[in-house]
């Protein structure tokens, strides 16, 4: 059979339910007991950066108004658009993933600030119009799973009508991300000079509560009089009244925003917010290659999988994904189609037309 085949290829890139087998160790009450925890930690500084797979979707009304579209930021009308966005953002949440900082409320023992060793990947974008579903979904209140793709494979990411700022939900039914903040936050850069700054901070903090962690110190400040172990990080993060007992004042500890004494872990509510702790990260890891094993961009649930037609934006995630010689593929419409495979086949007819996306991962297998 003749094949039209045009390919786009791209290349490898280098409020939550939690389960208990996830928890952090409780915060020991003396030091004597956290070396014991800290000598505890298993993490292989020379072992692979985990990829883990994401999914963005855009909440537009019915009238196609109140976020990104396929073709322009639908504010200015420029060209800028949601794949762009997806794409930027990624790249920024990575930037911030591929380097750590010393924590600047430092525990006793002092721990290092090693490697992340995570990195996110792009595996899909979506566009969903209907403005009651705009209307309602937004901020703790999640989409359901038909609005999900990809369950149990992907993290998936929803950019909703302006709300209170972003949530992460995990669960059985896959493990999802609201960010209500993000398109209000482009309009009031583009009103801004055009000066627009991407913020990965939410985006990468949600994901944290998503790989297993809770937030930490900045959690106690919720209580007028904590109790002396409060902290709901792991065992190497300080306590609420270990830095009262080391001098830092309650309103640099509960400063959200402070640039000098307060919090800059990942997990408290901060704009500086990329510092982890060597069990944070171990955390993380034990996560990622436990519960959400199938998220790794690099592991399938799916073993073979095969695209027979193709109406709208679609992600494939399988082992090997194919074309059979009866498909008659045309992406077109500006619409996307992204396949994660270790192996991908074309048999039938595949043709990409101009403005539309395919992209293309062929990632082997990892132990």
């Amino acid at each position: 059979m003749k094949k039209n085949i045009i390919l786009i290829v791209f290349a490898l890139l280098s409020n939550i339910l939690l389960n208990a087998q996830e928890e952090c160790l409780t915060p020991p009450p003396d030091n004597s007991e956290r070396k014991i925890a800290l000598s505890n930690y298993v993490y292989d500084p020379n072992g692979p950066v985990k990829i883990v797979r994401v999914n963005f979707h855009f909440l537009l009304r019915t009238d196609s108004t109140g976020n990104f579209t396929e073709t322009s930021d639908n504010y200015t009308n420029r060209s800028y658009n949601g794949y762009l966005y997806a794409e930027d953002i990624i790249k920024k949440c990575n930037s911030c993933w591929d380097f750590n900082l010393l924590l600047r409320q430092m525990p006793i023992p002092p721990v290092q600030a090693i490697p992340k060793k995570v990195q996110l990947k792009l595996c899909g974008v979506f566009f969903h119009r209907n403005t009651t579903a705009y209307n309602t979904y937004i901020n703790c209140n999640f989409p359901p799973d038909s609005f999900c793709e990809n369950i149990g494979e992907v993290m998936n990411i929803f950019i909703t009508k302006e709300g209170d700022g972003g949530c992460a939900l995990g669960g059985s039914s896959g493990y999802r991300i609201n960010h209500s903040r993000a398109y209000a936050n482009y309009i009031m850069s583009v009103d801004s000079n055009n000066t627009w700054y991407i913020f990965p901070n939410l985006y990468n903090h949600e994901l944290g509560h998503l790989l297993g962690l809770n937030h930490v110190i900045q959690d106690c400040c919720k209580f007028s009089n904590p109790l002396p172990s409060c902290s709901k990080g792991c065992a190497d993060n300080p306590t609420y009244h270990e830095l009262l007992d080391r001098g830092y004042e309650r309103d640099s500890i509960c400063d959200w925003n402070g640039k000098v004494y307060g919090s800059n872990n990942m997990m408290d509510y901060n704009a500086d917010n990329h510092a982890l702790s060597p069990m944070q990260i171990s955390k993380m890891h034990t996560c990622i290659d436990g519960t959400k094993l199938y998220y790794r961009n690099c592991k399938y649930k799916t073993q073979f999988l095969n695209i027979t037609s193709f109406t709208t934006n679609k992600a494939y995630i399988a082992k090997q994904v194919s074309v059979p010689s009866n498909s008659n593929i045309v992406v077109g419409n500006n619409s996307a189609l992204f396949i994660n495979a270790e192996e991908f086949t074309i048999d039938g007819y595949f043709e990409v037309q101009l403005g539309s996306i395919v992209n293309i991962d062929i990632v082997p297998s990892c132990d």
